[in-house]
């Protein structure tokens, strides 16, 4: 009997540990300091600035997208706030997909005006993510908004549309992927964080 009962603790705690590493996974930007290095330059400063991504915002997210963030995601995420010469410059978040070869990481810049300054894969184990591909999908996300993003995919967001397609001719899936990421990323940055950027903003001015 005590033999069971040890045999279902551990089980017990073995999930818990699996569900907080996946929930962390889904939040974790590992090294801002390397992600302002590699999207921006030097003698940038960041600050964080911690909110609670609430089933509400998952909801919001819905209405703007035909999709939304994982469950996983519910719960404190970090937005790094970039500085330079005491000016707010932009922004940075990381995000997580599942695909069909494990959870893809991926940090995001995020320009003041909240369209794409550029991204990169924390995590990836497609052998799809290597430079080329990389560099034609960055070539079409980058500085485009919401909603010029949004023209990229089908109406169902399930696909791309055609201008998608004509666009990422080069890994198509992987870059739908990590369309979808990008578009939940600025979704989700103006929901969440609403407050915090409209106070960020008003202090540029």
């Amino acid at each position: 009997m005590l033999n069971k009962i040890g045999t279902l603790l551990l089980i017990v705690i073995l999930e818990m540990l699996t569900i907080s590493q996946v929930n962390a996974a889904f939040c974790s930007l590992r090294d801002p300091v390397s992600a302002i290095q590699m999207m921006y330059e030097q003698d940038y400063e960041y600050r964080s600035v911690v909110t609670s991504i609430t089933e509400e915002d998952r909801t919001s997210v819905k209405e703007k997208l035909s999709f939304t963030l994982h469950q996983s995601e519910v719960g404190k995420h970090t937005l790094y706030v970039l500085y330079k010469d005491k000016k707010h410059v932009g922004f940075l978040q990381a995000r997580s997909e599942w695909a069909k070869w494990g959870l893809i990481e991926i940090a995001w810049g995020i320009n003041i005006d909240r369209t794409i300054k550029g991204f990169y894969y924390q995590r990836c184990r497609s052998p799809e993510c290597n430079d080329h591909t990389i560099k034609n999908i960055s070539s079409v996300l980058e500085n485009k908004s919401f909603e010029e993003l949004q023209a990229l995919l089908s109406a169902n967001g399930e696909e791309l549309s055609p201008a998608g397609k004509a666009a990422f001719k080069v890994a198509p899936q992987l870059a739908l992927l990590t369309l979808h990421s990008a578009l939940k990323t600025l979704a989700i940055t103006d929901i969440s964080w609403k407050n915090d950027i409209n106070q960020i903003a008003a202090t540029n001015i």
